[in-house]
């Protein structure tokens, strides 16, 4: 068993050329390196350790393994040795990492690596590295904010989609919902009362629901035109979307509210995230790409981060999916301009911010 071994630091150093950012390549080795999609949780709290996933072996069908690594680019170490570790999410209090395995749900500690069986569903289908190239049954987890609950969705072996539910003391585990078109399930974060998921559009362009946390009272969210890239905004009970590319933009919206809010438009805005206090959103651009947006929610200004140069073609892990640490100092994305998909670091300069805020 590979868990806990600790690996030689990868870490490379740079500055970004235009703006002058500074970035740190945490992962180097010539295996693909998925960061954690842009609405799960990858940190620890303290914002000094977050995980990602990792291809074991450069095949098309590899299984991914879960390893953490500090923001310096120090301690790395594998955290799972499994047949498939797939929806993994840090839990709030940072002291577990949650993962599916074959529709049980487990959980190993980041400190001292022990694991355990947390809970079951009969009827998911396994994922491997494959379906870690899509927004499908490996990425979306997560937990509401005292880590009772973990949600993910999945795959059923009759070929639909499900939302499961656990609870994590192991007395729970329950298929909620079904349909034929479920991703980027999530729950609000501050209460974990209400789940959102992504659902095909329907006649009036709306593609994001809401259901209770049972899996009860089924509704969409009033907000048309969007890309399929949202997240909600902090503990805001709002929720953040791109739109799509004639649109050029992104707006937040309640499900109380009476119309969406437009908050920035100009870019093709992309995978936009919400940092942990809903002030700041961080969002990639393409066709064309012109870098890593750091944007005010107030003041509805934004401004280039840095330029990943990442390839955002087909493969998920070309997309730079940006999110931002706890404390709202970095901002961790993909990019495949190596060549193979690996994992940078960017630090927020303080005058790019007092920038955005005048």
């Amino acid at each position: 068993m590979n868990i806990g071994r600790v690996y030689s630091s990868e870490r490379r150093f740079f500055r970004d050329a235009v703006t002058g950012a500074e970035i740190i390549q945490l992962t180097s080795f010539p295996c693909i390196h998925i960061k954690l999609y842009f609405h799960v949780n990858a940190f620890t709290p303290d914002s000094q350790t977050l995980v990602f996933q990792a291809f074991s072996q450069p095949t098309r069908d590899s299984k991914v393994d879960i390893f953490k690594v500090n923001i310096d680019g120090m301690g790395l170490m594998q955290l799972t040795d499994a047949a498939e570790a797939g929806s993994p999410v840090v839990s709030p209090d940072g002291q577990w990492l949650y993962y599916m395995c074959h529709g049980e749900l487990r959980r190993v500690s980041m400190v001292d690596f022990q694991e355990d069986q947390i809970g079951y569903i009969d009827g998911i289908q396994p994922s491997t590295g494959l379906s870690s190239n899509t927004a499908g049954s490996t990425i979306n987890a997560s937990m509401s904010s005292d880590g009772s609950v973990y949600f993910t969705d999945a795959t059923l072996t009759n070929g639909r989609r499900a939302i499961l539910r656990y609870t994590t003391d192991g007395k729970e585990a329950a298929i909620i919902y079904e349909s034929d078109s479920i991703t980027h399930t999530q729950c609000e974060p501050s209460q974990g009362k209400v789940v959102a998921f992504q659902h095909r559009p329907d006649a009036e362009h709306r593609n994001i629901w809401l259901i209770n946390e049972d899996g009860t009272h089924a509704r969409p969210l009033d907000l048309p035109y969007g890309n399929g890239h949202w997240m909600w905004l902090g503990s805001t009970q709002r929720i953040m979307s791109n739109l799509e590319k004639q649109f050029n933009g992104i707006a937040v919206m309640g499900e109380h509210d009476d119309k969406p809010e437009i908050i920035v438009t100009g870019e093709h805005f992309w995978h936009a995230a919400s940092s942990r206090d809903g002030n700041w959103m961080v969002s990639d651009t393409s066709w064309p790409d012109n870098g890593l947006q750091l944007i005010h929610v107030n003041s509805k200004k934004y401004k280039t981060l840095c330029y990943s140069q990442s390839s955002s073609s087909h493969p998920q892990w070309s997309h730079p999916h940006p999110s931002f640490s706890p404390d709202g100092k970095y901002v961790v994305y993909n990019s495949d301009k190596t060549g193979i998909a690996q994992m940078y670091l960017v630090k927020i300069p303080e005058y790019l911010r007092d920038e955005l805020q005048s």
